[in-house]
């Protein structure tokens, strides 16, 4: 992390403009689509809009803005061949539902052997690939131990159009987790505890009938998500601010003691897992969120996107579900 302080120098300059002519950011466009992940004004969020005044902080994520720069790449990616589990498939675009232990996307010494490369390869050899588009078709991202539901562009248009569906929260996500706990449950988590376990399918089907509303049979956890002090691999959620922490929603239902329905209502880095660990709980083999401290990082975690329902391009209301 880098910090500027503000003086009679750039003061009045719009701080998209600063930051994009003083640091390594691919473009203004870039840095705007991912300003709230790297840029804090004051301790807050801001606009990329905002012009800077005497005594402004300026905080920019060093290792996040290097990292979305792998991870929004725009070199030439390996076409691989691969066989893919496919859900559902238009004209414009495909989901998929991602095995475990899979990294989705290529970065630097990573070059091949993700579901990039493979949705790359599948898409040129029908002749549908659009080279317009970045990083192969990529709308959002579930990480390398996580399996399930992801859904790809196929063109251009497409890719924007869905991007902007999940920047504006209009995507319906729910996952399924399989816990374990430690010795400081959350007594909250406690009293939402079904008398006997639920059916996972039937509990999805009531949200469906719903409108996606919850009930209160659903546990609230509402807070911030940053990254933790203690280990750097890790993120942390506090139900308080602190610093470069960001605002994130969740809902839990417990199906039973040991398995969860999550929806998830902001896309943070690690926001499931960093979740559960709040409550007291911890993802089957997710050995880095196990303890405080941390350990290794997973191959495999018993984390599974489960439910995804968005528009398609014409309008239509889409649901794609694995239960």
């Amino acid at each position: 992390m880098q910090t500027v302080h503000i003086d009679e120098t750039n003061q009045g300059n719009r701080a998209d403009a600063f930051v994009s002519n003083n640091f390594k950011v691919h473009s203004r466009s870039f840095l705007k689509h991912n300003w709230e992940r790297l840029i804090s004004i004051n301790g807050q969020p801001g606009k990329p809009s905002y012009k800077l005044r005497k005594g402004d902080i300026l905080e920019i994520q060093d290792e996040e803005v290097d990292k979305l720069l792998e991870e929004h790449s725009f070199g030439e990616i390996i076409p691989q061949h691969h066989t893919l589990d496919i859900k559902y498939e238009d004209k414009d675009f495909l989901i998929i539902n991602k095995p475990k232990n899979l990294v989705v996307h290529p970065g630097v010494g990573n070059p091949k052997d993700t579901l990039v490369n493979y949705v790359v390869e599948y898409l040129q050899s029908k002749e549908e690939y659009d080279p317009r588009m970045e990083r192969g078709g990529i709308v959002h991202r579930l990480d390398k131990p996580v399996s399930g539901l992801i859904l790809f562009a196929k063109n251009a248009e497409a890719q924007l159009y869905f991007q902007k569906q999940f920047e504006e929260h209009k995507v319906e996500k729910i996952y399924l987790a399989k816990v374990e706990y430690g010795n400081d449950i959350s007594g909250e988590l406690k009293e939402k505890f079904p008398v006997q376990p639920l059916n996972a399918s039937e509990e999805l089907d009531k949200l469906v009938q719903n409108n996606f509303e919850v009930d209160d049979t659903w546990l609230k956890v509402e807070g911030y998500i940053g990254r933790s002090s203690i280990n750097r691999m890790k993120m942390i959620f506090k139900t308080y601010t602190f610093n470069h922490g960001r605002s994130a929603l969740s809902y839990i239902k417990p199906v039973s003691a040991n398995e969860f329905l999550i929806i998830i209502k902001t896309g943070r880095m690690h926001q499931i897992r960093a979740t559960i660990e709040y409550l007291g709980a911890n993802i089957v083999g997710d050995t880095l969120f196990k303890t405080l401290k941390g350990g290794a990082v997973p191959d495999e975690i018993e984390l599974e996107s489960i439910f995804l329902c968005c528009n398609d391009m014409q309008g239509k209301r889409l649901i794609n579900r694995l239960k």
